[in-house]
């Protein structure tokens, strides 16, 4: 384990992170009633958002190996980039991050229920509100009307990662953070400049 570095890191939002998960809910198994219309469907977030018994929101931790492998191909080595270096190498510790955002109303002692909280506010200031905007579906060239769950900047998190110093440098995994937090971002809307955030932090431990 000698090569093996650790390093925890805290990022804090610049940009509004938006939740749109696409986990088993979104595609359920079994009809169910149908809410809104095609392409519209006021409730899509209630499906799409990751949400603790405690009401505290998260994501899970695939979200940071993406935004980690999408920064380090801004760092270069010889002719190409340390991208495929990254991905070989690096392993996120945590199996969730959690957001340091609370749906509307929690914690209150009681279990959060997706299927029973009142949506949030539309308001873009409230740590956590509904964003509802149009998009362009890229297969069929349509809009529809996305309403997803997000948290306002300023929003952070912790996580910590590992990944063998031999094949990439600390240096070189921090560059790799930095970049993806500053030319991709985290989360959903990231092709419209959401999730982009800073590093506060980045220690490692030998």
């Amino acid at each position: 384990m000698g090569n093996i570095l650790t390093a925890k890191v805290r990022i804090v939002g610049v940009k509004p992170m938006l939740h749109h998960r696409f986990g088993p809910d979104a595609l359920p198994l079994e009809k169910k009633e149908r809410s809104g219309v095609a392409g519209n469907d006021p409730e899509e977030f209630r499906k799409t958002v990751s949400v603790t018994r405690d009401g505290q929101l998260f994501i899970d931790a695939t979200y940071a190996f993406a935004v980690i492998r999408e920064g380090a191909r801004n760092t270069k080595r010889g002719r190409g980039s340390i991208q495929s270096n990254v991905i070989a190498t690096l392993q996120i510790v945590d199996s969730i991050i959690l957001i340091d955002r609370y749906w509307p109303g929690f914690p209150n002692g009681q279990a959060f229920d997706i299927a029973t909280a009142d949506p949030p506010t539309r308001d873009p200031e409230a740590p956590v509100y509904l964003d509802v905007r149009g998009v362009v579906n890229p297969s069929t060239k349509g809009r529809n009307v996305r309403y997803r769950a997000a948290c306002s900047p300023g929003w952070s998190c912790e996580f910590s990662i590992l990944w063998d110093k031999t094949i990439v440098s600390r240096n070189e995994m921090e560059a790799s953070v930095i970049d993806g937090g500053r030319l991709s971002g985290i989360g959903s809307g990231r092709k419209i400049g959401m999730g982009r955030f800073e590093v506060a932090s980045f220690e490692v431990a030998e």
